[in-house]
């Protein structure tokens, strides 16, 4: 009868050693599946995609955020959106060529970072939208995806060099600043303009 308790209790607590090992990663936040969801072979096929565009091709014009003061969390943040929308609006190819691949393997690496909640989205109810970061970019597709990169990069070296969830509430860090030249309720004058005016081609 000991023999067979000390067995089950044994049994029990492997059976707890295992669950503790299975609920860990979750428990950490960084180090589950946030650490590996950008790998080597994606940034290898984003930089095949970098290293397929002409280098003296055609400006595209693109809004793209600018980090100015913003910590890397909350760059991160503010960038990921403008990435899947510079990646749908400029970056059109053949069905079944390479760089297609390269930039569906590159929207879906975005859209399972959303999904597995390792980017959230910006929450506009509790924080503002990071609108007076952004800027209206002209240059070369190489260069925007360069941009890309650098994005993608900051990222995997926030997720890899910290053992402890990310804290991705910035709030303050996006609260827009006081202008005495505009009035409260208003945003950067133009810029939305701007951009439709030079994307639309002319009237």
């Amino acid at each position: 009868m000991n023999t067979h308790r000390r067995g089950l209790t044994a049994k029990a607590q492997q059976l707890c050693f295992w669950l503790f090992l299975c609920f860990r990663p979750a428990l950490a936040g960084v180090p589950g599946p946030c650490r590996h969801s950008v790998t080597q072979d994606h940034f290898l096929s984003l930089n095949r995609l970098i290293d397929n565009q002409l280098d003296n091709s055609c400006f595209i014009i693109y809004p793209f955020t600018e980090c100015l003061n913003l910590s890397k969390v909350c760059c991160v943040k503010a960038a990921f959106p403008h990435i899947l929308d510079l990646l749908s609006s400029h970056f059109h190819y053949a069905q079944s060529s390479d760089n297609r691949r390269y930039v569906s393997t590159l929207e879906t690496v975005i859209f399972h970072l959303y999904s597995q909640g390792c980017v959230p989205e910006i929450n506009e109810e509790y924080e503002d939208s990071p609108v007076r970061f952004l800027r209206i970019e002209q240059s070369s597709p190489k260069e925007a995806l360069k941009k890309v990169r650098s994005v993608i990069r900051m990222y995997m070296s926030l997720i890899n060099e910290n053992s402890d969830p990310l804290d991705w509430d910035c709030k303050d860090q996006y609260a827009a600043e006081d202008d005495p030249q505009s009035t409260p309720g208003t945003s950067q004058p133009g810029k939305e303009l701007l951009y439709h005016r030079l994307t639309s081609g002319p009237v």
